[in-house]
C-alpha cells in the first residue's frame, strides 16, 4: 500500500467516525416519526402543532401525502431531542417563540390564508439575507423548520416512494429511454 493509499482509507475512517452517529441519530428520528400517535419527547403538544402547521405549508397534502402524514413534527421532535446541542434547541424555541407571535396574535389562531403568507413573507425576508448572515429570530424559525421538513419527510417512506422515483432492489442499467419511463424527471430516493 503506498502513501496516497494509505491517506485515502484514514481520511474515509475519519469521515466516517464522524458522520456515523449523525446519520445514526437521522435515522432513528425517521424511526420515532413513523409511531403514530406517539406524544412529543421534547416539545409541548401546542409547539408540535404549531411545527407541524408550519411544515404542511412548506410541504402540503396534494395527490401525495403532506409533511404531516409523513410524521414530520415526531421527527423534528425526535432531532432536537437526540441530535441538537443545549444552545441549539434554546436558539430554536426562542426563535418558535418569535414566530408564533409574528403575526399579531398566536400563529394557530390565524386563519389558513393568513399562516401561509405569514410563512412566505418571512421566508422571503430570510432569503433577502446574506447567505452567512444572522437571521432574525422569526425568520430563522422558518429557515429551520423547512430544512428539517424536506430533511423528514424525504428520509420518510411516502416521501421516499411517492415523491421520489424508488425501486427497493435496482435492475439493470436502461440507457438510452424516453423520460416517461425514466421517471418523468423526478429525483431519485437512494
Amino acid at each position: 500500500m503506498n502513501r496516497r493509499e494509505w491517506l485515502k482509507c484514514v481520511s474515509a475512517l475519519a469521515v466516517g467516525a464522524v458522520a456515523a452517529p449523525s446519520l445514526l441519530a437521522v435515522l432513528d428520528a425517521h424511526a420515532a416519526s413513523q409511531t403514530p400517535g406517539a406524544a412529543p419527547a421534547f416539545f409541548n403538544p401546542r409547539q408540535t402543532s404549531l411545527i407541524g402547521a408550519v411544515a404542511d405549508i412548506v410541504i402540503p397534502r396534494t395527490e401525495t401525502p403532506g409533511a404531516t402524514d409523513a410524521g414530520v413534527p415526531a421527527f423534528i421532535d425526535s432531532m432536537f431531542r437526540d441530535v441538537y446541542t443545549k444552545a441549539e434547541r434554546q436558539i430554536y424555541l426562542t426563535a418558535l417563540a418569535a414566530f408564533d407571535q409574528a403575526g399579531g396574535k398566536p400563529f394557530l389562531q390565524l386563519d389558513e390564508a393568513q399562516r401561509k403568507a405569514l410563512v412566505l413573507r418571512l421566508h422571503a425576508k430570510a432569503l433577502g439575507h446574506a447567505p452567512d448572515a444572522r437571521l432574525p429570530p422569526a425568520e430563522d424559525f422558518v429557515m429551520r423548520t423547512k430544512k428539517l421538513t424536506m430533511l423528514g419527510f424525504y428520509v420518510s417512506q411516502p416521501g421516499c416512494t411517492q415523491e421520489l422515483q424508488y425501486v427497493a432492489v435496482p435492475g439493470a442499467l436502461k440507457s438510452d429511454i424516453p423520460l416517461s419511463q425514466a421517471g418523468n424527471g423526478r429525483a431519485w430516493a437512494t
